[in-house]
């Protein structure tokens, strides 16, 4: 992909690659803005009945010969064959979503219009979320091994060529955040701006959020660390592990910054990131005597040591579970 986006850039005139690109990623920022905001309003405001109220339904055109070849159509628990519905193909959206829409359509708007670096950070951020959101590692061992490998990739697109460089320079669409430097080109006059690339940010994103997930696993099941938190528990002791990661990562990022200024050179951040996230957690972990614990975490086992509790307490006898 980043070989392909390369080539189009070097063989096509880059006005129209690039306004066919921000229309795609704009119709998706769209969403993804929605989607966000949706959330936010059903964790942190108190639910109103007109919230989930539908506004607008709606039939999905060509929705029979997408299924059959995306397979849209969720396949029912037991494993066996979807049964088409008359209702497969209607789509709604509620009150909440409409606003989201609406938010996202005005941002979209004003980026297209002005293309400003605050709209271009609101869509990536909100892809950034979006992307950690929907994406999962599954265990620590599987994270591990991904951000060795991206890690290897991003030094050779940066250092080994100019690959990287220039379609992060040429790609203007909100796929990297972007920081201005208020210095500006010799050459060309316009104000120059650093960049993160939203790789940096969802990559060890999804990493961190599987850490802090082992951090509710090891206090609920394995009870660790005296067991469930309560609220009153200040937020260090609560998730340390989380903690632990999301301070490597700030030092990694931090080391980016401070590299990238004093050489005045474009960094592969994840040179910096992949040490202080991996080599953070495995410490941190280490330190609170639960790196084994950490190293076998697979994503699931909490249901697992649910289901399996369960049934093993129902293969006891009812004469024999008053002995126990």
């Amino acid at each position: 992909l980043l070989l392909g986006l390369y080539l189009m850039y070097k063989l096509c005139p880059k006005f129209y690659v690039n306004l066919l690109i921000r229309g795609y990623f704009m119709l998706f920022g769209v969403v993804s803005i929605a989607n966000i905001f949706d959330i936010i309003v059903k964790v942190h405001c108190e639910p109103k009945p007109w919230h989930d109220k539908e506004v607008i339904r709606f039939r999905i055109p060509f929705y029979k010969q997408l299924d059959a070849i995306f397979g849209l159509t969720e396949p029912p628990a037991d494993g066996s064959e979807p049964t088409p519905s008359e209702d497969d193909d209607i789509a709604s959206i509620t009150a909440i979503e409409l606003i989201g829409y609406v938010l996202g359509a005005a941002v979209g708007c004003a980026y297209l219009g002005t293309n400003h670096w605050i709209t271009n950070n609101i869509f990536g951020v909100a892809f950034s979320l979006q992307a950690i959101r929907s994406l999962s590692l599954n265990s620590y061992i599987n994270g591990t091994l991904l951000l060795s490998g991206l890690f290897l990739y991003d030094i050779f697109w940066v250092f080994g060529t100019d690959v990287m460089v220039t379609v992060a320079r040429s790609f203007d669409a909100p796929i990297k955040l972007l920081f201005p430097r208020w210095v500006q080109d010799s050459e060309t006059g316009k104000w120059q701006s650093s960049m993160l690339g939203l790789g940096d940010i969802v990559m060890p994103g999804i990493f961190i959020a599987l850490v802090l997930r082992f951090d509710v696993y090891s206090r609920i099941v394995l009870k660790r660390r005296g067991g469930v938190p309560n609220e009153t528990e200040p937020f260090l002791s609560r998730y340390p592990h989380f903690t632990g990661v999301m301070i490597g990562y700030l030092i990694g990022l931090l080391t980016t910054i401070t590299i990238m200024y004093s050489f005045n050179a474009a960094q592969p951040a994840l040179l910096y990131l992949v040490p202080a996230c991996v080599g953070g957690s495995a410490l941190n972990a280490a330190r609170l005597g639960e790196f084994g614990d950490l190293w076998k975490y697979e994503e699931g086992q909490e249901s697992e040591t649910k289901s399996s509790t369960t049934s093993s307490t129902d293969a006891v006898p009812n004469g024999n579970k008053k002995d126990q």
